[in-house]
């Protein structure tokens, strides 16, 4: 019983630090739209698309603007007050061309409740809101 009040303090502990953590900046922003561009840093984004099937969150992204290899290290979904890295994926962008890729996320469990996309590149921030189903939250 102790042992399980003890997890529950500490999960209500986590979930309220990520929050003050998002919220640090002192900035509140809407989320943005699907199919509308955001720039975030140095990286051009567009959700094309998302989907949860199960505890798999698929996100379709279109990217440009800078070379990186590894773009996707700055992705992470926060759902169930977790804060979920993206799989091992492909996704790349290019200074001069747009590349089109998929990330995905495995989510802590099944929830009716959207989890939000969160793309970070140096103080640059900006998110996406998940809808819970194959529809896309406008």
């Amino acid at each position: 019983m102790l042992l399980s009040l003890g997890c529950a303090v500490a999960i209500l502990g986590a979930g309220i630090g990520l929050v003050f953590r998002i919220g640090a900046s002192g900035e509140t922003s809407a989320p943005i739209e699907f199919g509308v561009r955001a720039e975030v840093g140095d990286l051009g984004i567009v959700v094309v698309d998302a989907e949860r099937i199960g505890t798999q969150q698929h996100i379709e992204l279109s990217l440009s603007g800078v070379d990186d290899d590894a773009v996707s290290d700055s992705f992470v979904v926060i759902s169930g007050g977790e804060q979920i890295e993206a799989e091992a994926n492909a996704c790349t962008s290019s200074a001069e061309l747009t590349q089109f890729c998929e990330v995905e996320f495995v989510l802590p469990g099944e929830t009716s409740d959207p989890a939000v996309l969160l793309v970070t590149r140096g103080e640059d921030r900006a998110r996406w809101v998940l809808a819970p189903s194959v529809d896309a939250i406008p």
